[in-house]
């Protein structure tokens, strides 16, 4: 397949996922406004209510899971990764949006940045691990001296950046088995 037919059908799946995208914000919208009126109605509401907490019961108690790191793209891929492997997630962008998360949440695992824009990640993770000393922390770091100082750091386990989506399921799932 020469350059320019790739091209074409690289751009047909473009829009072919432009328009389910159109279509799922349709449904969403849809269901927000059903929910809305099932809220609104007292005999609904409650079964509505009855219903989301039988939900809740039966699911098994996912495991919690903060990433910390100030590329946003990066923390929302982990993010969706992880959610979609059935886990809690919750993201920060800094240290000091972590400690305030940590302070209204239980995590079992924090997977963090190295270079953090405010806290260095060594610093941060032996400050959350002092709020809750069961936490599993996974350092993260595109920089060698993080390496080399692998000793000094207060992490359960060390990664290079890049990590590719299944060694970070990988080592979640590792850790999260020690909880």
């Amino acid at each position: 397949m020469s350059v320019p037919e790739k091209l074409d059908v690289l751009d047909m799946l473009i829009n072919v996922l432009n328009e389910h995208e159109k279509r799922m914000d349709t449904l969403v919208d849809r269901v927000e406004s059903i929910t809305r009126s099932m809220e609104g109605h007292p005999e609904l509401s409650s079964a509505f209510r009855e219903y989301e907490e039988q939900e809740k019961a039966q699911r098994p108690s996912q495991l919690s899971v903060l990433i910390v790191d100030d590329d946003e793209f990066l923390a929302d891929t982990f993010e969706m990764l992880l959610e979609d492997a059935g886990f809690a997630v919750e993201t920060a962008n800094s240290g000091n949006e972590a400690l305030t998360k940590m302070s209204r949440f239980k995590f079992d695992l924090a997977i963090l940045d190295y270079k953090l824009p405010d806290i260095p990640g060594s610093k941060l993770s032996k400050m959350l691990k002092e709020k809750d000393g069961d936490l599993n922390v996974v350092m993260l770091t595109g920089h060698m001296e993080a390496l080399e100082n692998h000793t000094t750091l207060d992490s359960d386990e060390i990664l290079m950046k890049p990590i590719s989506p299944d060694e970070l399921l990988k080592i979640t799932r590792k850790l999260s088995s020690r909880v």
